[in-house]
């Protein structure tokens, strides 16, 4: 296999998110991209696939392109979000600016990003559509099409936008990551791709110790098991929205940091319990199988399955919410005593142990979880008040920040109408203080550090 070689600017990206080291899927992947190559990775969500891909794709990319040189495309908003924001923090130091475009959110935002000259979009198909047919996303210079769980965009119901996407972009290289290989998957590659298999999606993680709890009383049992369990954060997965939202009023009752997750929330309030659980504000998520494919939280330390699976394909998918970037985890089904015949549960119970609750463990849920930052806070965005209504471009801001700090320290700049996001290198939080009464086109502005 190839050497991996990446600019320095992306080097300092993975260090800042706390990547010291390859993983073994980007060991392998890295190299196939980067000797152009089409590609097809077969690899559970936690392996590394994103940063696999993102990394020798962001390191061909230039910045301050006219126009999007790399589309990724991505079956939910939530995967789409998360790939995003990974993506605009390896290539801060590049420069790079990231673009998503995905529904639920402001289009008009959307819109004014894609005028700030994005090298990469990444967005969910519909989204992405509509864009293209007001031509305001020009796909004419794509020099990469990355598919992100693929195989879910056709069973979700968007293969029709999918292939319409596929109709406007011809030779480009192609990156697929798909958990199943159909006919909408393979209708995407020339006859040389390269196929790389990292995972049986027939079996758990090896990483991934499996229990199984019977019980007359799935409410009890959960209780006991939340009080009596070293629990970092846990996702219980059930089968219904209702379930979910019932079961999170319920633990809540008990001071448990719990919220609901299911995919007829509206999705600002899905981004925002995804971001408090990831930061351990929430520590016990309640959710559908919404949550099942995709989603990458690195501690996640248990996965209680309250609702028996449909499959075992759904329990595989559930329980690798767990375990990710080299972590090891633990799950926990609930059984009742008239499920146990059923299939599911009979090939749950041959792989797994039975799980014996100690009274000696206490475990508080009512408190936030301290988490240690990972990677060097040498990357910060700020928000400044003042937009493309004041007639503010790009070159106004960065004129206004050369007087605070070095003129290379200033990464990407995105003006929207009211206000303008900038990402600022080689500083931490701090520098909010130095911008104080910060002077933009003659007028003194509020500047904050920018919470999403």
């Amino acid at each position: 296999m190839g050497k991996i070689q990446l600019k320095d600017e992306l080097i300092k990206g993975m260090h800042s998110l706390g990547y010291e080291t390859y993983l073994p899927v980007q060991e392998e992947v890295i190299p196939v991209i980067q000797s152009g190559k089409d590609c097809l990775v077969q690899a559970e969500t936690g392996a590394g696939k994103t940063a696999a891909y993102l990394l020798p794709v962001l390191n061909d990319l230039s910045p301050y392109t006219e126009k999007p040189e790399a589309l990724v495309i991505a079956p939910t908003r939530e995967l789409a979000v998360q790939i995003q924001r990974t993506a605009e923090k390896l290539s801060a130091f590049a420069k790079l600016h990231c673009v998503c475009a995905i529904g639920g959110l402001d289009i008009e935002k959307q819109e004014n990003a894609l005028k700030h000259y994005p090298a990469m979009v990444i967005g969910t198909p519909g989204r992405l559509c509509d864009l293209f047919r007001q031509s305001l996303l020009d796909l004419s210079c794509l020099k990469y099409l990355i598919l992100d769980e693929a195989d879910q965009i056709a069973s979700t119901g968007q293969a029709q936008e999918l292939r319409f996407l596929l109709e406007q972009i011809s030779d480009v290289r192609t990156v697929c990551l798909s958990a199943t290989v159909d006919e909408t998957v393979q209708s995407v590659f020339r006859k040389d791709y390269e196929k790389l298999i990292f995972n049986d999606r027939t079996k758990v993680n090896r990483a991934i110790e499996e229990y199984y709890l019977v019980t007359e009383n799935k409410n009890k049992a959960l209780y006991e098991l939340l009080e009596h369990t070293e629990i970092t954060s846990a996702i219980v997965f059930v089968n219904y929205r209702s379930s979910a939202r019932k079961i999170s009023e319920q633990l809540q009752k008990k001071n448990i940091l719990s919220a609901s997750f299911s995919a007829d929330d509206e999705e600002k309030k899905r981004l925002r319990i995804l971001r408090d659980f990831k930061d351990g504000n929430i520590r016990i998520l309640c959710a559908t199988d919404a949550m099942a494919r995709g989603i990458d939280i690195t501690d996640v330390s248990h996965i209680i399955h309250y609702d028996l699976p449909m499959d075992l394909s759904t329990y595989v998918h559930r329980s690798g919410r767990t375990a990710h970037q080299g972590n090891t985890g633990i799950v926990i089904t609930l059984i009742e005593e008239a499920e146990q015949e059923t299939e599911t549960a009979q090939k749950i119970l041959a792989s797994s142990q039975p799980w014996q609750i100690n009274s000696s463990v206490h475990c508080d849920l009512s408190i936030p979880l301290n988490k240690k930052e990972t990677g060097t806070e040498n990357i910060v965005q700020i928000i400044i008040r003042g937009g493309k209504n004041e007639k503010l471009r790009p070159r106004d801001v960065a004129g206004a920040l050369s007087a605070v700090m070095d003129f290379n320290e200033i990464g990407t700049i995105e003006i929207q109408d009211r206000y303008t996001v900038v990402t600022i290198l080689n500083h931490d939080s701090s520098i909010i203080d130095q911008l104080d009464g910060l002077s933009v086109k003659g007028k003194k502005r509020r500047v904050e550090l920018w919470k999403r």
